[in-house]
C-alpha cells in the first residue's frame, strides 16, 4: 500500500523530484533518437525555460536574458539546463518553511503585465505545467518513431519507494 503522510513542504519536494525524474526520462528518449524530434525538443525547451522564469520570480531575480518562453534550445543545452535548474530548485525548496506557501510574490508576466500569486500557487503551476507538456512530448516522440518512457507519477512512486 502506498500512503500519503507528508507535510506541504515534503509534498512539493516530492513533486520536484518527480518532475526531475520525468524530465530526465524524456531527455533520455530524445538523446536515444538518431535525430531528436523538433516538436518534443521545443516542448522540453519551453518547460525548462518556464521553470527558470518561475524560479527567478520566486527568488526575486531579474531574468533579463530570457526574451521568450519558447526558445530553440539544442539537446545538450536542455540537458545542461535541466541539471542546473535541478540544483537551483532543490536549493529553493530546501529553504522553504511552512509559512512560505501563502507569501505573495509580485512579478511581471511575459507580456509585461503586473501580477501577484502565492508561492503555493506558483509551485503548483510549475509542476502541473510540466506534466501537461510531457504528455505532448511523449506523443511527439511516438509520432517520430520513438518509444517514450511512461512518466506517470505512480510509476515514479513505485520506482522510488
Amino acid at each position: 500500500m502506498i500512503t500519503f503522510n507528508a507535510s506541504l513542504i515534503d509534498h512539493f519536494k516530492r513533486m520536484f523530484a518527480y518532475d526531475q525524474w520525468a524530465m530526465d526520462l524524456l531527455m533520455k528518449d530524445l538523446e536515444g533518437m538518431p535525430v531528436p524530434d523538433p516538436t518534443a525538443l521545443g516542448r522540453i525547451s519551453h518547460i525548462l525555460t518556464a521553470e527558470e522564469v518561475w524560479l527567478s520570480r520566486l527568488l526575486g531575480e531579474n531574468l533579463s536574458g530570457v526574451t521568450t518562453v519558447w526558445p530553440e534550445l539544442g539537446l545538450a543545452e536542455c540537458r545542461q539546463k535541466l541539471t542546473e535548474l535541478g540544483k537551483k530548485w532543490k536549493g529553493y525548496l530546501d529553504h522553504l518553511k511552512d509559512g512560505d506557501f501563502g507569501k505573495i510574490i509580485s512579478f511581471k508576466n511575459t507580456k509585461g503585465q503586473s501580477n501577484q500569486a502565492a508561492v503555493g500557487v506558483i509551485l503548483t503551476q510549475v509542476f502541473n505545467h510540466a506534466t501537461y507538456h510531457r504528455g505532448q512530448i511523449a506523443t511527439a516522440i511516438k509520432k517520430a518513431g520513438g518509444e517514450p518512457h511512461s512518466t506517470d507519477f505512480y510509476g515514479y512512486i513505485l520506482e522510488n519507494k
